[in-house]
């Protein structure tokens, strides 16, 4: 089975050819998970990208005996703990399913020889770490800064399909704080 929503996607927001999107056919794994799954845990050795099919995932770090969410990644999401080429092979994170997903993957060595065989499919590759990059550029810039109340505020507005899919218990490690102080700002804005 071919990932096709995930490539109709690509075609769809990054304009790639029916060749390049052959070409990255080739060389993909389609994975199935349940909720709940670790997909690559901090520390292990990580030797793939993957990219959400469908359902959900969240990454995160545990510090100090909590976890802290990093990023949700949905249908056509990067689901990566490192995109592009890296001289490190460990996982700085933990990948875990918020609902049964089904991932694709390709290996980090078959993407970096498909960047050296294909400029469109080099673009995209760039395109995928500008959009990354940008998306940090928002959160350490703007959003980290904004008060909790605010940040939560924030948070639904450029994504509703959040409460759908996401437990509150995770929005409040996504925010950095306690599921209690969560369910009162939740209150204060009703």
């Amino acid at each position: 089975h071919r990932p096709m929503e995930f490539t109709k996607k690509l075609q769809e927001q990054y304009k790639l050819s029916t060749e390049s999107i052959a070409l990255l056919q080739e060389h993909m794994q389609l994975l199935s998970f349940e909720k709940k799954e670790v997909i690559i845990q901090e520390g292990q050795r990580d030797d793939y990208t993957y990219f959400v099919e469908s359902g959900s995932v969240r990454a995160y770090v545990i510090r100090e005996d909590k976890q802290v969410t990093l990023f949700f990644a949905f249908e056509g999401d990067s689901a990566t703990t490192i995109l592009g080429p890296s001289n490190t092979l460990t996982s700085k994170l933990t990948i875990e399913t918020l609902e049964p997903t089904t991932l694709v993957r390709i290996s980090r060595t078959r993407l970096e020889e498909l960047f050296q065989r294909s400029l469109e499919i080099a673009n995209w590759g760039r395109k995928l770490m500008e959009k990354t990059l940008l998306e940090y550029e928002h959160y350490f810039i703007e959003y980290y800064w904004m008060e909790k109340s605010t940040q939560y505020q924030a948070l639904m507005k450029e994504h509703p399909q959040l409460l759908q899919r996401v437990s509150l218990k995770e929005i409040a490690s996504y925010l950095n704080i306690t599921p209690q102080t969560l369910s009162r700002i939740r209150a204060h804005i009703k």
